[in-house]
């Protein structure tokens, strides 16, 4: 039976923690974890699984050897630790051996799994610090973003899915690993899909065994977890206080105070999310000096952190922004961009007539199912004389048709949107309808055209098309001063 705080009458908690610890990096955390764990006031037993032996002590048993000849198919080994202990334990927590939790956060579970729906399971999100004291949140980076549509109340929690579910730990109660069990994928040997192996092992949980992990963000605190090497810090991640930031804005939108939408699809389906759609992604100095200096309103099409429009409200033009989602939304309508929420359909619809000196979009056509829709909606809005600026990655580069041709990281499901989530897109596909939408093509830019040869470092190629990176297209209304391409 499920173990809640209602029912424990007095008795301790039997806590089973699996740790994955490959090599002695992080023996250090290792230990001092185990000695948090030990130090609770429940039965808590430690098992580590390992490639080699370690001394960890008499109260901690070491379980060596791999799933698979790959190294990092390691913390697929908790899983077997669990089935075999799933009638003895009331917790079950998976961990990574530099994840420090305390029991504020395992209390917190307790009290509210209770409320939560049977395929909803408590789930945390990791932190670091800074050198100056500031929290930041690593998962939060890229296309990572929370799922509207799920914001809801179960009793007094509220609740609110991040579509990164990884967290490096979880946690489930004996009923809960029964019902993994019973789906038949919980034991599935080591495996990727849209994350690597190790993350694999710390989500299939959520998804391949009919559950789904929930953040409760009425009591955000009590469900994050220290990251003990700030690996991450100043490469990537958000800081805590823009995350409870948008915590507010979704608690809005539970109300009824705020609007709720979702533009579009921002992500692929491929390993790790190859070429889904940033959030945070950084403003282009090439893209941004193709906006016409005489440009006096402009309409930027799937607006993350707004440092781009940010940009062009500093060069004293108007900037309306359908926004990836309403609560991104909310924190970039701050810098004093016109908000349009909604999905595109909606957003379209509520700009219906306005016309724009210059319409942007970028790094989205490629992640739809029908990128014409978007081209075609876009290109609408460019008023005479206006300027269409499309920008995406180039999927005809050498490297990527090598891969592709070999099967390599997947890059043959580029040839299926079903199984990629990408229309491979780009300038030479994309200019005969510019010009049935009644646009001149003007320019395109070929960007970051460097390989990388393995030692040789990185080389930078004048071969176009053939080495490039990233794209950048513009096109205009008819206009005798630009020509053709």
């Amino acid at each position: 039976m499920d173990v809640t705080v209602s029912n424990l009458n007095g008795q301790r908690l039997r806590l089973l923690v699996v740790i994955a610890s490959h090599g002695g990096k992080n023996l250090h955390f290792l230990k001092r974890i185990i000695q948090n764990y030990q130090g609770m006031a429940m039965d808590a037993d430690v098992v580590v699984v390992s490639e080699a032996p370690k001394d960890l002590g008499p109260k901690v048993r070491v379980v060596v050897g791999l799933p698979s000849p790959n190294p990092w198919s390691l913390p697929f080994a908790h899983k077997a630790v669990f089935v075999d202990n799933v009638d003895h334990y009331d917790l079950f927590a998976f961990s990574e051996d530099d994840m420090e939790v305390g029991e504020r956060q395992i209390q917190a579970f307790l009290r509210v799994t209770p409320m939560l729906a049977a395929d909803e399971i408590a789930g945390f999100l990791r932190y670091e610090v800074d050198p100056s004291g500031i929290w930041h949140v690593p998962e939060a980076h890229e296309s990572a973003h929370w799922k509207l549509e799920t914001v809801k109340r179960r009793g007094s929690c509220t609740i609110a899915e991040f579509s990164n579910e990884h967290a490096g730990f979880y946690l489930l109660t004996q009923g809960q690993l029964q019902r993994a069990m019973a789906s038949g994928n919980f034991l599935r040997g080591p495996h990727e899909g849209r994350y690597g192996l190790p993350e694999t092992a710390a989500t299939d949980i959520y998804t391949s065994c009919g559950f789904r992990k929930v953040v409760c963000i009425s009591a955000l605190e009590d469900f994050l977890i220290h990251h003990l090497p700030n690996r991450y810090v100043g490469r990537l991640g958000t800081p805590l206080s823009d995350i409870k930031e948008q915590v507010q804005t979704l608690m809005n939108i539970c109300n009824g105070a705020h609007p709720t939408g979702t533009l579009c699809n921002v992500e692929s389906k491929l390993v790790h999310g190859r070429w889904s759609k940033s959030y945070d992604e950084k403003p282009c100095d090439e893209l941004l000096a193709l906006v016409p200096a005489e440009a006096q309103n402009i309409l930027s099409v799937g607006c993350g952190s707004g440092a781009a429009e940010a940009r062009l409200i500093q060069r004293g033009m108007a900037v309306t922004a359908l926004p990836l989602d309403s609560v991104i939304g909310a924190a970039v309508a701050r810098r004093g961009i016109e908000m349009v929420h909604g999905s595109w359909e909606e957003g379209m619809k509520k700009i219906s007539g306005r016309k724009f000196d210059c319409v942007l979009i970028t790094n989205l056509l490629h992640l739809q199912p029908e990128p014409d829709k978007l081209l075609t909606g876009c290109a609408h809005r460019v008023g005479e004389g206006g300027t269409l600026l499309l920008a995406g990655p180039n999927f005809n580069r050498i490297p990527i048709l090598v891969k592709q041709t070999l099967g390599i990281n997947g890059y043959r499901k580029l040839r299926s949107y079903a199984e990629s989530g990408i229309n491979a897109c780009g300038p030479r596909t994309l200019v005969a309808r510019i010009r049935n939408l009644g646009l001149v093509p003007s320019q395109v830019q070929w960007l970051n055209r460097e390989l990388s040869p393995g030692r040789l470092g990185r080389i930078k190629l004048p071969l176009g098309s053939l080495t490039a990176r990233d794209w950048i297209l513009q096109a205009r209304r008819p206009d005798p001063n630009h020509r053709s391409i």
